[in-house]
């Protein structure tokens, strides 16, 4: 096996991670926003041990042009 192979294996193979958190998806004038907390653990499975803990906030807004219907000509 190749570096990259076990490297890969490594990282793919025996961790886990497990996604948590609550989301806030509002409709807003123009757009969407989105808000709330995201904690995420990577867990190696053979070791049983927590390699990284992190919370991530979000906090995002989404915009969207304007939307233009070509209609066709009424004669």
């Amino acid at each position: 096996m190749s570096i990259v192979d076990d490297l890969i294996e490594n990282l793919v193979e025996r961790n886990a991670v497990v996604l948590s958190g609550a989301l806030t998806v509002a409709l807003v004038d123009g757009g969407l926003k989105i808000a709330g907390t995201v904690h995420s653990t990577v867990r190696d499975q053979k070791k049983n041990k927590n390699l990284l803990n992190v919370e991530i906030p979000v906090d995002a807004k989404v915009g969207i042009g304007d939307v233009v219907i070509p209609l066709p000509q009424i004669r």
